[in-house]
Order: structure tokens, then sequence, then C-alpha cells
């Protein structure tokens, strides 16, 4: 058995840093804190240790039983304390604590990557312990996974999971929607950008996704795609759901322009909007998985999406449960007769005709269209939008089959997903038939209703919100390479005996070891937040051990940590 307790792993901020760090995630993860995301991008997932998890763990702790208690509900937290693997039994123990504010019950959900921590989608083995409903906060919890068929277990990561059924306020995440800020990247996207007569212009954009879906935290990846020997890609940002992670809802705009440009509606709308709900959403843990997708070469006949859906952009485990794409969502006109109605739209679809005519054709609304096949998606989209932006009129259709009666509202990428099988809302200000800027030099931001934008944003974020399941959760994961070291200067299993003595101590801790030959052992004394108290060589191992005075300390949990080489461990110390 190769095990470890609390191992170091190679840090950059030290102790005061990682605490620092830690207790901004847990004192403000319900209000974004610049210094912690400054410090959080600073730090590998992989580097991370047990060693510092213990910290973190105490930390929050003490937290916890400081006097400026939140009035608004915690999210647990969980910190894998330790992991220890079997190899002749393919076994693998885990040890977390489980932390809540409020002491509420959790639900627990054990998880398995084998592709690095991409997915957690292994279903291999047996695992039980404290998993499940009704599991009661607090430390040393345990989870054991007997894996079968797998040749090399260091090569998992497994993850710890944990919600204690609060809801999250959906409508506290639309508010977060910045119309400033809406209508700064307006003025970063809304330029001519075409691949062939301004493809400095597509770069640009481009480069400003890929660079704000990284920002994000997503897992980024680009489908290259070819038009007329120009490739761009369709670019994918990746939220993974926390449980049903296969099942996954798409938020997508395409990114490419006419050469008139610069396409302010058409489509810089509809990319800011995706980019503006992966930048709130990809902050919030859901149950299920989305993607925020630009895709290219739509004004060429749906090229990017065709490759996409066609051409191994969908993964073969992902189930596609609804696709949210935003086609032009900025032109408002409140001026009557300024939405057009065309022929036979009043045959096929009398009820939102009669609905447009009784506002006397004014083009005050966003279209939400879908085929028959998506009306649960329809419906869902609409009751969001009555409910988080009241504000908004919406017009909904569905259209017979796969929308070849009514080709108009076949003219951008939902629709290569209806013809795939996958429910898909097109939502659209209605192009030509209301902006008469379409298409056109003259289709730019000052020609855009603002407010009109920033509801459809908040519309399809609240959407996005419903349909992804946001939890009120807590998660940790680890490694289990970490275990063997994978590189030079990594930290092996401790492989001596410690014996403590008294613990709970009062004025002196004596530490002792078993039968070993190590030597240049280097013990140190911990506070809990991380203030090195004292340090002491040992050249080689006595049978006397190592004092340490606790005579000057107040009472509470300490430290220890016994270093020599490559090999490390810890223990907690208690000062009564």
């Amino acid at each position: 058995m190769i095990q470890t307790n609390f191992r170091f792993g190679h840090w950059i901020l030290g102790f005061e840093g990682y605490l620092i760090f830690e207790i901004c995630h847990l004192l403000f993860s319900s209000h974004p804190f610049p210094t912690c995301n400054l410090l959080d991008n600073r730090v590998s997932w992989g580097s991370q240790s047990l060693l510092m998890k213990t910290f973190f763990s105490l930390a929050i702790l003490m937290a916890f039983s400081l006097s400026f208690v939140s009035a608004q509900n915690t999210a647990p937290q969980v910190v894998i304390t330790n992991v220890a693997v079997d190899e002749p039994s393919q076994a693998v123990y885990v040890t977390y604590d489980l932390l809540d504010q409020e002491y509420d019950p959790c639900e627990v959900w054990f998880g398995i990557s084998l592709d690095g921590g991409a997915t957690f989608l292994v279903e291999n083995g047996t695992v039980f312990g404290d998993i499940g409903t009704g599991i009661q906060p607090g430390t040393n919890r345990q989870i054991s996974w007997f894996a079968q068929d797998v040749p090399d277990l260091y090569q998992a990561v497994i993850r710890v999971v944990a919600d204690d059924g609060h809801p999250v306020d959906i409508q506290s995440l639309v508010d977060q929607v910045d119309e400033p800020g809406l209508y700064d990247r307006l003025g970063q996207i809304a330029i001519k950008r075409h691949h062939s007569a301004a493809p400095s212009g597509l770069d640009e954009v481009r480069d400003s996704i890929l660079s704000a879906l990284n920002q994000y935290g997503l897992q980024v990846e680009e489908q290259p795609t070819t038009y007329q020997g120009a490739t761009y890609p369709n670019i994918l940002g990746r939220q993974g759901g926390w449980v049903h992670e296969d099942t996954t809802y798409i938020v997508d705009a395409h990114y490419d322009g006419v050469s008139a440009g610069p396409g302010a509606d058409d489509n810089a709308t509809g990319t800011v909007a995706m980019m503006e709900v992966a930048r709130i959403l990809s902050q919030v843990p859901c149950r299920k998985s989305l993607r925020y997708i630009g895709f290219c070469f739509e004004e060429q006949g749906l090229v990017g999406s065709n490759q996409y859906v066609n051409k191994g952009g969908i993964k073969p485990w992902e189930k596609i449960s609804g696709v949210l794409n935003m086609e032009m969502i900025g032109y408002f006109s409140n001026k009557i007769n300024s939405q057009d109605i065309p022929p036979g739209f009043d045959l096929l679809f009398p009820a939102a005709t009669a609905d447009i005519e009784a506002q006397l054709n004014r083009g005050n609304f966003l279209i939400v269209v879908g085929n028959v096949a998506s009306q649960s998606l329809i419906d869902t989209y609409v009751a969001a939008a009555d409910q988080y932006v009241p504000q908004l009129r919406t017009v909904s259709l569905a259209v017979p089959g796969n929308g070849q009666i009514a080709p108009d509202l076949r003219r951008s990428d939902h629709s290569r997903f209806w013809d795939d099988g996958y429910p898909a809302l097109m939502l659209t200000d209605g192009a030509e038939t209301r902006n008469k800027n379409y298409h056109t030099s003259k289709d730019v931001i000052d020609s855009l209703n603002l407010t009109f934008f920033a509801q459809n944003v908040r519309a399809t974020l609240a959407t996005a919100a419903t349909l992804a399941e946001p939890m009120h959760a807590g998660m940790d994961h680890y490694q289990l390479s970490d275990l063997v070291g994978i590189q030079d200067g990594a930290i092996f299993a401790f492989p001596c005996e410690v014996r403590l003595s008294p613990n709970p101590a009062s004025d002196q801790l004596v530490v002792q070891f078993g039968d070993c030959t190590l030597d240049n052992l280097t013990l140190t004394l911990y506070t809990a937040d991380g203030r090195r108290l004292q340090t002491q060589q040992l050249p080689e191992i006595t049978p006397e051990g190592v004092h340490f005075s606790l005579s000057d300390q107040p009472s509470g949990t300490y430290l220890l940590t016994i270093r020599t080489g490559k090999y490390l461990t810890s223990r907690r110390i208690f000062v009564k």
C-alpha cells in the first residue's frame, strides 16, 4: 500500500499566500473578489498538496467560529485530506472533510477521471462509504473505491462533490449581466470580420473569444473549419457538469460577418451575449454541462455548425439536450409597422401573427424560434424570460418538422441541430423583417437598442441556468499520480512510524520514530493559520526523539511536518 498524509506539492505562494487564497474563496465565494482571482491564476490545480488542504480545513473551521457570519447560506466545502492506494486489491481509500457553516446534511458524489480531469465519466468498479444523501458535515469522512480493469490506478483523478440542497438564486445571476461591459465588448466584436474581405478583423475577433473563454477557466478547444481555402475554428468552451456531466446544453452564436461589415447586430450581438453568459455561468457549479460555442462561416452556408454537428464536434458520450442559438438580438423598434410579417406567416403561425398585430406591428419583441420537437425548450425559454426578465416581450414559433416549410426560419446554425434530431432554438430580432440595416455597412452599434439587447442576454442566461441546474455545492479533486511523484523532486509517502506523546499536549510534545535509518530530518511546527513556530534539524534518528516546548502556545490546533529528502508526513497537534 502506498499512502500519503498531507503531502507537499510544488508551491508558488507558500503557506500564507495559499491560506489567503483559500479563505478568500471561502468567504467571498458568492461575490467575486479580485485578489482571490489573482491568486487563483497563480496556482495550478495539479500542484495542490494535501498538506495545504489540511491547513484549508483548519482555516475554515476557525473562520466558522468567528462572529462575522454571512446572512447568506454558505455553500459546503470539501477538502480531500488523505488518499491511500492498495495496489494488490486495486483499492483507493479517500478521507475528506465536509465543512458546512450551517451544518446542513449534504448529498455527496464521488467521480473518477481517466483523462487527466477533463471528464469524470468513469463508472468502474464499486464505490461505497460516505456518499449519497444525508451525509453530515464533519472531518474524516471515508470513501472506498475498488477499481476494475484499470491498468494503472495512478492515472486516475478522483473528485468529491457535496451539495447542501439550498437553491441557487438564478435572479442574482441574471442581475450580474453588465450592460456597460456589453457595450464595450460590442466595440471589440462589431468590426469588419470576413475570411477574405477582412481576415485581420476575423483573426482579432477569434482571438478575443479564445482569450475570454480561457480567462473564464473553461475547457477550450478549436475545431478547424475550412471554406474556400481559408481556415477558421469553431471555438468551443466547455463547463463540465458536476453530477450529470454527459447531459450538455449549448449556448452559441456565429462570430463571422459579411464583407460589408461591421455586423453589429449580425452577429456581434449574439457573440457578445454568448461570451457574457459564459462569463457569469462559468463561475457557478452546475449539475449538467454547458458548452459555449462561437461558430465560424455561418454566412457561407452554416459551414461551421455543420462541421460541429456532423464531423466530430459532439463527443460520443454527450447527450445534447438543448441549443440556444443567438442570431441578431439587438434591434428594437417601438414604431408602428416597424415589424414586417412575411407572406404565409399568418397561416403557419396565426397566434403569433395576432400577437404582433395587436401591438400594431411594432418590432418590440424577441422571436423564439423552435421546431415542434423543441416545444419544451421553447416553453422553458419563455417561462424563464417571463420570470427573470418580465419587461422583455417574446413571441414564440414552433415550425413543423425541421422547418423546410419555412426556409427563412432555418437561416442560422440551429437548423443543423434540427436536422440531426437535437432540440434547438433560434433567438432573433427578425433580421431584415425588422432591421433594414441587415447585411449592409449601416449595421452599426448606434443602430441598436442596448436595453433590449441586455434583456435578451439576461433571458438566455436565465434559460441556460434553469436547464443546467446550478448547485449550492463544493468540490475537491486529487490526482493519484501525485502519490508516487511524476517529476524530479516529487514527494513520496513517509516510510517510518511516527509517535506523538502526549497528544493533546500541554507543556511539551515528544516526537519519536520507529525502526528507521533516515537522517537529516527537518521538523517544523506551524499554527493553524500557517505561521511557522519552530523548526528543528535532526541529523539522525535517536531513541529519545525530538522535544518541542509548547508552554507559550495557546490552546488550539497545530500542524507538525516532518521531512527528509523526498519523504514527507504531517500530523495534527492539539494543545490543551
